[in-house]
């Protein structure tokens, strides 16, 4: 007789439910099945020419996910034809609608595999706590390996949601018992345990027992399930840590690692075990003439967190040729302390360097005590010709509040919205530091910078309000002013803004309003959808080379069709790449120039591809369903944006290119091949 801790607390009749279905199947089933797959594969077998849309039910179940047409969804669950019961199932995983739970519910326990798998991944989207039962007993019985680990990662993905809204731990912990209690040890398993313990340890859930089940499977593994091992582990933030010798065993696999993105996953093992072999270990790598970019950055920033890391490991990747390498080795000499030897080459390696490289070395100095003149460096600002150059010294100059009534003025006088909005933000870091002028009316003055009416202060000025002591008086004030800002927006085109001055304004329970949504606001060209290659392909062509890409329109129609519409009208032509983010992501096309820019319309998020590998394109969102023409390609997987930002399109050539971007590179034209 199984205990009751044996069902993760649910009942033996729900359970046998579950068993009773799934052991039931009769030969005649089988042969639905397989004629249900030859259905399938017939409407899969179309030329390259074109996609999967010509078929009229597939376009009819995707023009219902764009719309949020769900009463019209629901009878596409139950259909005889298993293809569009997997459709409507990842439908559900885009618009993610609380009432259609418990209909998938009943398709996780589907005859075919590939509908119970879309069926468990929007379940893990929705997040619903009443899944966590259904998907458990499920998966005690589940033969697909592939259903097995979508219902494993659907229950880390619920109980990593329910501990971030600060829900019940006896749900989390159902949830979590199910997956870590699976009985056999095969690899399958194990990258289910792994995709779910990722979930939870990227929630902040800091229960130890996957972790200490990952670190003893990790050496007997296959290379993808040691990338997902590393990934898990890296993201918990308990203080399994602190057991050194437990820690040294897990970190001492890394030595004969020879996948070097399972090395930089674990990193941030490292960075937080306080023994000499872990710093010695992140020393070894930072000083290895071999070691790739990405593995040089995480090391980077492993020392950071390692207090036995020393700056002289540091030191000479400050002018290595990878710009991402020397200012992340750059930010991880601001936590060690510099000796006067360091400090002299820090100072001898200054006309080494480039321009922003400098800006970064002045930085350090402040934060380490050496009050370097900054007034000079005003002057050399003005003579820059390159827009990201001087964005990146005019943020230099927050480390200080000696300049702060220059970057005021000149943010109120400045054209170009880019370095306008440099000198605001190097302002508001301005008031932090300890010399900020005594005279200068912090509140007032993002008042009136809110004044001048440009959607990116504006945002900047409504955030920072909300992390300062404000009186009585300036929150009447400067309610008045966001209040009419925010009338004038213009929407769904400035719903970032919109929505950073409403959190202001329900924080000071002045005017409460709710967040607002992007409506429905542009339907897709179902014929342009139709006329796009299921493997059209996009040639990027950069200041540093060029990139090609897959488009993916079977998966994200709406997203594809928009940026093929937007590559021929010539929009991303002598664009640029205003954020860059090491071993993340780098990002472009802002027709501002500095994030806060978009197109008049908004696009309805697309989660049906949940795989970002490394060459991913995705679009930028500041939320659900607010997509537009902004995308980002990441350097390295990054499964921690599976299921939040669309997916649509991966680098088939070009990822060396892609490795080599800066901030202000350009975008010289986007062409379709």
């Amino acid at each position: 007789m199984r205990t009751t801790s044996d069902h993760c607390g649910f009942s033996d009749k729900a359970e046998r439910k579950i068993h009773n279905t799934r052991s039931a199947f009769h030969p005649f089933h089988a042969l639905l099945v397989f004629v249900a797959f030859a259905l399938l594969l017939v409407r899969c077998s179309n030329p390259s020419s074109y996609n999967k849309f010509i078929d009229p039910e597939l376009l009819h179940i995707a023009q219902l996910t764009d719309e949020r047409n769900s009463d019209s969804l629901f009878s596409y669950l139950t259909h005889p034809q298993p293809l569009l019961r997997v459709e409507a199932a990842y439908a559900f995983a885009s618009i993610r609608d609380p009432r259609a739970v418990d209909k998938l519910h009943k398709s996780i326990q589907d005859p075919v595999a590939a509908v119970r798998a879309a069926a468990a991944y929007a379940l893990g989207q929705t997040l619903h706590p009443s899944s966590i039962e259904p998907l458990a007993i499920q998966l005690r019985f589940e033969g697909d390996a592939g259903c097995v680990i979508a219902m494993a990662e659907a229950l880390g993905k619920i109980a990593g949601g329910l501990h971030v809204s600060g829900s019940t731990p006896d749900l989390i912990e159902s949830a979590a018992h199910a997956v870590y209690n699976l009985e056999k040890t095969d690899s399958v398993t194990v990258h289910a345990k792994a995709k779910a313990a990722f979930w939870l340890h990227n929630s902040g859930w800091q229960d130890m027992r996957f972790m200490n089940s990952l670190a003893g499977m990790f050496a007997s593994q296959p290379v993808v399930n040691r990338r997902i091992i590393a990934y898990a582990m890296g993201r918990f933030r308990g203080n399994w840590h602190a057991d050194t010798l437990k820690a040294e065993r897990f970190l001492k696999y890394l030595t004969t690692e020879s996948d070097t993105l399972c090395i930089a996953a674990a990193m941030p093992v490292a960075g937080k075990t306080s023994s000499r072999y872990a710093s010695s270990l992140i020393e070894r790598f930072l000083t290895s003439t071999s070691a790739s970019t990405e593995l040089l950055i995480a090391c980077c920033r492993a020392s950071s967190n390692n207090a036995g890391v020393g700056a002289s490991s540091l030191l000479p990747l400050i002018k290595h040729p990878s710009a991402n390498v020397s200012e992340t080795a750059c930010f991880a000499l601001e936590q060690k302390e510099l000796t006067d030897d360091d400090r002299q080459y820090l100072h001898a390696s200054e006309s080494k360097v480039d321009i922003r490289m400098q800006a970064a070395l002045t930085r350090l100095f402040h934060q380490k005590g050496e009050s370097l003149p900054i007034d000079p460096w005003i002057e050399k600002i003005d003579t820059l010709t390159n827009t990201y150059d001087r964005v990146a010294c005019i943020r230099m100059l927050g480390c200080t509040g000696t300049i702060a009534t220059t970057c005021f003025n000149r943010a109120l006088t400045e054209s170009n919205v880019v370095i306008a909005n440099a000198y605001v933000e190097a302002f508001i870091e301005s008031h932090k530091q300890a010399d900020f002028p005594t005279d200068i009316d912090f509140p007032a003055a993002l008042n009136q910078l809110i004044q001048k009416k440009d959607i990116g202060i504006t945002a900047l000025c409504a955030a920072e309000s909300r992390n300062i002591e404000v009186d009585e008086e300036h929150k009447r004030i400067l309610n008045n002013t966001l209040s009419e800002a925010l009338t004038a927006l213009t929407l769904p085109k400035e719903l970032e803004t919109a929505n950073e001055i409403i959190k202001t304004l329900n924080e000071w329970g002045i005017t409460p309003m709710k967040e607002k949504k992007a409506d429905i606001n542009h339907p897709i060209d179902w014929k342009l959808v139709k006329s796009i290659p299921r493997k059209q392909l996009a040639k990027i062509v950069t200041s540093k080379g060029e990139i090609v890409i897959e488009l993916h329109v079977e998966e994200a129609p709406g997203s594809v069709a928009s940026f093929v519409e937007l590559v021929r009208s010539g929009f991303y032509n002598d664009k640029f790449f205003h954020r860059v983010v090491p071993n993340f992501v780098i990002q472009g096309g802002c027709p501002r120039g500095d994030g806060m820019g978009g197109t008049d319309y908004t696009l309805r998020s697309e989660f049906r591809l949940h795989d970002y590998r490394t060459g991913s394109v995705g679009l930028a969102s500041s939320g659900p369903d607010t997509e537009s023409c902004q995308w980002f390609i990441n350097h390295i997987p990054t499964p921690h944006l599976e299921g939040r930002y669309t997916i649509f399109a991966h680098v088939t050539d070009g990822m060396s290119v892609v490795d080599q971007i800066e901030i202000g590179d350009r975008i010289v034209r986007v062409e379709l091949i």
